[in-house]
Order: structure tokens, then C-alpha cells, then sequence
């Protein structure tokens, strides 16, 4: 998979859209719709008498620029919205590399996204907080708040702040397996960096080499705080 960093792109059009629904519970796609929309001709019951007729809707050019463009749909069992929408860098994907041991200067984007994505809002209806669970490490919890409406850039920088986080004493009491094996990873990870090494394990170092983020999803709980995922390469 090739990845390019982001740079601000010369057009603001887009050459198609791309749906993609999610179940609450699993988090799995069901469906997904890919391409251009375009108007369906006259239906033959038109031409029945006392036959009640549909009035073709103008749609939009599949040119033509559209701020949800960047979404993809996670249903929602909560009662205030059936639906909320997730931006696509941050979907099960991935569309981005973004190794969370490093910084975000060296975030990569695919190609075709342009690296004002980054500022857009992390989901619709636009909110000011977002609780992120980490299933492999249920201690902790990612919280990204921001008044004005929290962005993609926000989530991917508290998401990097909370992991990199220095392990206090009583954190480490843990399985003596995990501590050992975050022992390691910390080893590996700041052998080549004095600076790193006098930090001592961090929190990160507890997903062993699984340190890329491949997405978000809705908790399976039902409830409207969403659950990290990573990989060990994208």
C-alpha cells in the first residue's frame, strides 16, 4: 500500500463518493455503495392511468465539491441520533500511516487526500467530546474535547499524548507476563534514543508491536464512546 504526506491539493473537486455502513454491535461493514449517482429515466406505471407519478430529482454533479465526501456511517443505538458520521481518516481503513510512537509530522496520507483533511471534524453532527476506549488496554482511556468541535487532528494528537505517556509504578502492577514483554518493547523501541530510554516504559510499549492505528469504531456496548484498533503494519 502506498502512502504519500498529505500537501494541500490544487482542486477542491471530487470525482466520486463513498459510503460505507457499520454495525453498532460488531463494528463490521454490511454494505457499501461506491460511484455516480445519476437519475433513473421515466418509470414504465407513468403511463397507467389513476397511477400516482414520480417526479425525477435533480442530483448532484458527481463533480461537485460536498463536505460529507470525507464520511463514512456508523449506525448509532442511542436515542438522541440513529445515525453519526465518522471522517473517513479515521474509519476502519486505513487512509492514513500513523504510527503512534511517533510525531504527527509523520502522519502519511493516501494518495488523493490533500492534508487539509486533517482539520476537518472528526465526525457529523460536529461534537466537543469524544471518549476512545482501547480494548487491549481497558485502564486507560483516550478523552479528546475541544468547544468548538472536535477535528481529526485533535483525535490522532490525544491519541499519540495518552499512549506516550511515561507508566507510573502503580500501572505496572500488572501481569507479570505484559510488564515483562512491555519491558521489551520499550527496550526495542528507545535503544537508539538515550532520551527515550530515561523515560522508562510508556503505555504504548503495552501493545507490543502493534503501533499503527488502522481506525475507530462504534463500542460494541452500545453506548456512544468508540473503540481504538491497531496493527503491526499498514
Amino acid at each position: 500500500m502506498n502512502y504519500r504526506i498529505g500537501v494541500p491539493s490544487s482542486s477542491s473537486h471530487h470525482t466520486g463518493r463513498s459510503w460505507v455502513m457499520h454495525s453498532a454491535q460488531s463494528g463490521s461493514t454490511s454494505q457499501a455503495f461506491q460511484g455516480h449517482w445519476s437519475a433513473l429515466p421515466p418509470s414504465p406505471l407513468s403511463q397507467i392511468p389513476n397511477t400516482p407519478v414520480l417526479h425525477p430529482v435533480s442530483l448532484p454533479h458527481p463533480n461537485a465539491t460536498s463536505h460529507q465526501s470525507h464520511m463514512s456511517y456508523q449506525h448509532s443505538s442511542t436515542s438522541h441520533s440513529s445515525f453519526i458520521v465518522l471522517h473517513s481518516l479515521l474509519s476502519y481503513g486505513p487512509n492514513l500511516r500513523f504510527n503512534v510512537t511517533r510525531d504527527l509530522a509523520h502522519v502519511q496520507l493516501r494518495p488523493g487526500c490533500p492534508s487539509t483533511m486533517l482539520q476537518e471534524l472528526a465526525v457529523q453532527p460536529p461534537v466537543s467530546h469524544m471518549i476512545i476506549t482501547i480494548p487491549e488496554l481497558p485502564a486507560w482511556v483516550i478523552e479528546v474535547v475541544n468547544p468548538r468541535g472536535v477535528t481529526v487532528n485533535n483525535v490522532l494528537a490525544v491519541i499519540r499524548e495518552t499512549l506516550n505517556q511515561s507508566v507510573t509504578s502503580h500501572e505496572m502492577q500488572r501481569s507479570s507476563r505484559a510488564v515483562n514483554a512491555a519491558i521489551e518493547s520499550s527496550r526495542a523501541r528507545s535503544r537508539a534514543d538515550p532520551r527515550e530510554h530515561a523515560q522508562g516504559v510508556k503505555r504504548v510499549d503495552f501493545l507490543g508491536p502493534k503501533v499503527f492505528f488502522t481506525g475507530l469504531a462504534r463500542a460494541r456496548d452500545g453506548s456512544d464512546s468508540w473503540e481504538i484498533h491497531f496493527a503491526q503494519n499498514v
